[in-house]
């Protein structure tokens, strides 16, 4: 009679296993070590330390294998990671039975935030050469991602300017009572935060951060994350940074990525072509971005640095409803005049400097225009219309994308990043920034970029692998 399969604590080996057969041979952790083992660490930027005495230092390319293979498996805590060093059977096998310390992990990840940026580059790269990037069509798009510290902490001015106002009366009037009676009475009416004793360093402390909130003409400041910004987190107003990326779209490799505190998206698509283009080492890929980019700014921008950037220019829906809107006007710059829906022609008036640029001002003179009051609202009855520097770029992108193409390229960029983002939030359930300030949220959104790219890559090798 066949027993019961059970563990026998008591069991002996006569030869101890092997440590290299622990895990399998298409095993993710076997893919990490051979991406590591092939890196030039030192020239990547990682710091390679040395100890003439005490206690020799953990190696950097174990510390990265890692941090890498936590972000591909939702370990991004250096006491969970450190945990997992003692625990996970993969894990003592690419660590070779090292334990470092969450202390040790920290350390790497504080000292090498510029290295592991190259280190996203270093795996975009690398899919480019295992023929993973087609360079035929990209997409670009951001996401908002809330910061680490607590919004409930942060600082909003109207709030502030209202609590000096309540501090500037009760030390006045603690001044009137010295004066007056010699001892102030005990105040109240507004009772201090447990970390401030002292009204007057309370003051002290609401001016200074107004006076910052003013030279960053910002409405909302956080004390203890200044370069985080307002912004509308998952349907929310919190503070937080706008992550930028690219994907491209053969096999969804991630192949430019970027962290900013500017609350939208205008003027952030040719920077991050640009860096896609840097990457691949190839450009000729068109780009394809939502109506965050579409921008007269973007599309000027675009069109000036030879980016194939493929965008509905904002305004097209107005423009849409409104038939004699400026976006209705065409621009023939070869003739330097603008043509109206009605076939009149407007002639160049002057030009008129805004906002840094010179704008060519165009105006209508027929006053008998049948759809003059539908066109303008000018008491002397003049249309004018406002020719940018970008305008003749803007005009040629709302004809290109009516083109059968390039409506079926505009239809694909959902599927293209927004599945990543999709993945990136929902499956490895990252929705908040577990570091700091800019410079920390590039190096951990340069790191899970890196990591979803590795994933793409483990599948094609462990194909090869089998």
């Amino acid at each position: 009679m066949a027993q019961p399969i059970a563990p026998n604590y008591g069991e002996q080996f006569l030869f101890p296993p092997a440590l290299e057969e622990w895990v399998p041979a298409d095993h993710p952790a076997r893919f990490l070590r051979e991406f590591v083992d092939q890196l030039d660490l030192a020239q990547l930027g990682f710091g390679m330390p040395t100890a003439v005495e005490g206690r020799p230092p953990y190696a950097p390319s174990l510390l990265l294998k890692i941090w890498l293979y936590g972000y591909m498996h939702r370990l991004r805590s250096t006491r969970k990671l450190e945990a997992a060093c003692r625990e996970q059977l993969s894990l003592l096998w690419l660590t070779g039975l090292h334990q470092p310390d969450h202390n040790s992990l920290w350390r790497f990840w504080r000292e090498n935030k510029k290295a592991l940026r190259a280190l996203f580059k270093q795996s975009a790269q690398l899919a480019v050469r295992s023929g993973l990037v087609g360079l035929v069509l990209q997409a670009v798009d951001g996401t908002k991602i809330e910061a680490a510290s607590s919004g409930h902490s942060g600082w909003g001015k109207k709030a502030l300017q209202e609590l000096l106002q309540k501090l500037d009366a009760e030390l006045d009037q603690v001044e009137a009572e010295i004066q007056s009676e010699g001892e102030p009475e005990p105040q109240t009416t507004y009772r201090l935060p447990e970390n401030l004793t002292d009204k007057q360093a309370l003051r002290e402390k609401v001016r200074q951060g107004l006076q910052e909130m003013e030279q960053l003409q910002r409405e909302h400041l956080h004390p203890g994350e200044p370069q985080a910004r307002r912004m509308k987190c998952e349907s929310k107003n919190r503070f937080g940074y706008n992550a930028q990326a690219v994907v491209d779209e053969k096999a969804g490799v991630v192949v430019a990525a970027a962290v900013v505190n500017q609350e939208n998206d205008t003027g952030l698509a040719v920077p991050m072509a640009q860096q896609a283009q840097e990457n691949c080492g190839k450009s000729g890929a068109v780009t394809v971005a939502d109506g965050g980019y579409g921008t007269g700014v973007d599309i000027g921008q675009a069109a000036s640095a030879g980016v194939n950037l493929l965008v509905k220019p904002a305004g097209e829906a107005v423009a849409q409803r409104k038939p004699y809107h400026a976006y209705n006007f065409r621009y023939e710059p070869e003739h330097s005049r603008v043509i109206c829906p009605q076939g009149q022609v407007l002639k160049l008036a002057r030009p008129m400097p805004q906002k840094g640029q010179t704008v060519q001002m165009y105006r209508c003179d027929i006053k008998d225009c049948p759809v003059r009051p539908q066109c303008t609202k000018d008491t002397r009855q003049r249309r004018f219309v406002e020719i940018w520097p970008h305008t003749l770029a803007v005009q040629q992108m709302r004809a290109r994308v009516q083109e059968p193409e390039a409506a079926a390229q505009l239809r694909q960029r959902p599927q293209i990043i927004e599945r990543v983002f999709g993945h990136i939030k929902q499956h490895e359930g990252f929705r908040r920034w577990t570091v700091r300030g800019l410079e920390g949220v590039n190096a951990q959104w340069a790191l899970i970029c890196c990591a979803m790219n590795l994933k793409v890559m483990y599948k094609q090798w462990r194909s090869r692998a089998r």
